[in-house]
C-alpha cells in the first residue's frame, strides 16, 4: 500500500539524513585548527586587502562545492579542507542533499470485471459426437475455442494494466476439477505481471453434480471440486490477500487502495448440494455489515460484487436469477449508501437501478446494479470500471479482440483468425438451428425467416444493445410468427427481450458517486 511506502521512505531519508549530520560533525572536529589559525591570522593585513582574500574565499569555495557535489575524489576533498572552507562548503551541500518526500499524486484505481467465462479445458473433450451434442444445446456459448478466447482476454487484461481483474462467478462449465486446475494455472501469468486476480465462485463451480467430460459418444461424469478445494486452488486470488473473510462463505473485502474496497460476495448455495438459485447467507450480512461499518467510519468507498442478481433484471429470465433474500442485502447496502452493485449469471448485459415501488423518480431511486454479459457468449465482451478524479464512477464494455491475438501469436486458425465475424455466425446459426427444430410444418424458408429473426433480437439483447420494436416488428420474419404462431412462447420471449431493450446497457456513469 502507498502509505507502507511512505513510512519506508521518510525511514531512509532520516537514516541519510543522521549518517551526514555524523559526518559533518567529525568535517567540523577536522577544521577547527584550521579555523584558530585563520583567526590569529597577521595583524598588520589591511581591510581591504581582507576584503580581496574574503572574495577569493567565497569564489573558490563555491567552485570546490558545485565539484564535491558532482562526487569528484577524495584528493580534492583533502585539499579543499586543508584550505579552511569545508565546514560552511559542507553546509551548503548537505542542504542541497536533503529534499523532503514528495507527495505522490493520486492515480483513482480501474477494475477488469469478467464473469460466467465456463472455462472448459481442451483436455476435457476429442471434439466428437458427445462434445457435438453439447455444443448444439447450449446457449450460445464458443465451447470449441474457450481455451484461446481466455488467453486473449488475459493478454488484453496484461496490456490494460487494471489494478484488479475480477471474475465473479461459473469460472467454469460445471465445476470440473480439470477445468478448475488448467483455469487457476492459467490466471498465474496476469498475478506475474503485477495485476491481482480476484475470484468468487457462481453456482456452476462447486459440488456441481453435472461436472463432465465428453469423449467420443460419451459423456462421462467427472470430479467437482468442494468449497475447501475451491478455497485451496483460487487462495493467492484474493483470499490471502484479503484484509477481511466471511469463515462462514468464500467471501472476503479486497482494498483496492486507501480509498477504495470491493467486496467480494460469495451468493453460491453448494453445502451440501449445489443449487441455481443464490443467496447472502444470514452469517455474511453480519460480517458484510462489519465492514461497511469500517468504511463508513474511514470514509471508504465499498463496491459489492457477487455471482447472483440484486434485482429482477429480465422481463425473459425470471426465475432463478435475482438472490432470494436480494430485499435484504438492498437494505443492507443502502443503508451503508453503496450507489452500485456488480454481478453476472444472468449471462445479459444489464443496468438497472431499484425501485422500491412503481412510478418512483429518478432522484429518488436507490442502488444500481450492472450484469455484465457472459464472457463466453458473443460478442465475448468483458466490463472496464474506472474511477474518475472528480469523484465518478464510469463503466464500459469492450470485447475480446481473438482475431489480432491470433494474428499476433501466428495462430492458423481461420476462424480465430476472424473471430468477429465467425462468432456472428456461430451464434446465429446455433440459435436459429434451435428455434426452428422447435417450430413444425411451414415450410423450410418461413421456418428459417421465423427463426433468424429470433435469433438477431436474441443476439441484441444478449449484448445489451438496444433494439428498435418498429424495426423488429417489420420484418418478414416476425410476421410470420405473428400470423402463424401468435401464441407461441418464442413470440412472447421476443416481446419481452424488445420490452428489456428500450436503451443501451453498455455504458454507465454515476456522478460524485463516492
Amino acid at each position: 500500500m502507498k502509505w507502507k511506502t511512505r513510512i519506508i521512505s521518510a525511514l531512509i531519508h532520516a537514516a541519510v539524513l543522521l549518517a551526514c549530520f555524523g559526518v559533518l560533525f567529525v568535517l567540523v572536529r577536522l577544521t577547527e585548527p584550521d579555523r584558530e589559525q585563520r583567526s590569529s591570522g597577521p595583524a598588520q593585513e589591511t581591510s581591504q586587502e581582507a576584503e580581496s582574500r574574503e572574495t577569493e574565499t567565497e569564489t573558490e569555495a563555491e567552485s570546490r562545492t558545485e565539484s564535491l557535489a558532482e562526487g569528484e575524489g577524495e584528493e580534492s576533498r583533502e585539499e579543499y579542507f586543508t584550505k579552511g572552507y569545508g565546514y560552511d562548503a559542507w553546509e551548503t551541500v548537505l542542504e542541497d542533499m536533503w529534499t523532503p518526500p514528495k507527495e505522490e499524486p493520486y492515480v483513482p484505481p480501474t477494475v477488469i470485471l469478467a464473469t460466467d467465462l465456463h472455462y472448459q479445458s481442451h483436455q476435457a473433450d476429442d471434439r466428437g459426437q458427445a462434445f457435438q451434442t453439447f455444443v448444439e444445446n447450449c446457449d450460445g456459448k464458443v465451447v470449441e475455442y474457450l481455451p484461446e478466447l481466455l488467453e486473449a482476454f488475459l493478454d488484453e487484461v496484461i496490456e490494460k494494466e487494471p489494478s484488479a481483474l475480477v471474475l465473479s462467478g461459473d469460472i467454469t462449465m460445471n465445476g470440473e476439477s480439470i477445468n478448475h486446475q488448467e483455469l487457476a494455472e492459467r490466471l498465474r501469468r496476469v498475478q506475474d505481471a503485477g495485476i491481482q486476480v480476484l475470484v468468487i465462485p457462481g453456482n456452476h463451480d462447486i459440488n456441481n453434480t453435472n461436472a463432465a467430460v465428453y469423449f467420443g459418444d460419451e459423456k462421462k461424469q467427472t470430479p467437482s471440486v468442494t468449497g475447501d478445494e475451491f478455497l485451496e486452488l483460487y487462495y493467492d486470488y484474493g483470499y490471502d490477500q484479503a484484509f477481511s473473510r466471511d469463515e462462514t462463505s468464500l467471501s472476503y473485502a479486497y482494498a483496492l487502495d486507501e480509498k477504495n474496497w470491493l467486496l467480494m460476495l460469495d451468493s453460491a448455495q453448494y453445502d451440501p448440494v449445489n443449487r441455481v438459485e443464490g443467496r447472502i447467507r444470514d452469517t455474511t450480512l453480519e460480517w458484510m455489515e462489519g465492514v461497511l461499518q469500517e468504511a463508513e467510519e474511514k470514509g471508504v468507498f465499498v463496491l459489492p460484487i457477487a455471482h447472483h442478481n440484486l434485482l429482477s433484471q429480465s422481463r425473459m429470465y425470471t426465475t432463478q436469477c435475482t438472490m432470494e433474500n436480494h430485499l435484504q442485502v438492498i437494505e443492507l447496502l443502502e443503508k451503508y449508501g453503496c450507489p452500485l452493485f456488480l454481478s453476472g449469471h444472468l449471462h445479459v448485459q444489464r443496468i438497472h437501478q431499484y425501485r422500491s415501488e412503481p412510478g418512483v423518480p429518478q432522484e429518488e431511486a436507490g442502488i444500481r446494479e450492472i450484469v455484465t454479459d457472459a464472457l463466453s457468449i458473443p460478442p465475448c465482451q468483458y466490463g472496464f470500471l474506472e474511477w474518475k478524479e472528480d469523484g465518478s464512477l464510469e463503466y464500459s464494455t469492450a470485447a475480446v479482440n481473438v482475431s489480432a491475438w491470433a494474428a499476433e501469436t501466428g495462430n492458423e486458425n481461420p476462424d480465430l483468425l476472424d473471430f468477429e465475424d465467425w462468432s456472428y455466425r456461430y451464434i446465429r446459426e446455433l440459435i436459429s438451428s434451435q428455434i426452428a427444430s422447435s417450430i413444425r410444418n411451414l415450410g423450410e424458408e418461413i421456418t428459417w425467416s421465423m427463426a433468424g429473426t429470433y435469433a438477431s433480437v436474441y443476439m441484441d439483447y444478449y449484448a445489451g444493445r438496444a433494439i428498435n420494436k418498429e424495426d423488429v416488428r417489420s420484418t418478414k420474419g416476425y410476421r410470420w410468427w405473428q400470423r402463424n404462431l401468435p401464441d407461441s412462447p418464442m413470440l412472447q420471449e421476443m416481446e419481452a427481450m424488445m420490452a428489456d431493450s428500450d436503451r443501451d446497457n453498455n455504458y454507465l456513469l454515476i456522478p460524485e458517486a463516492m
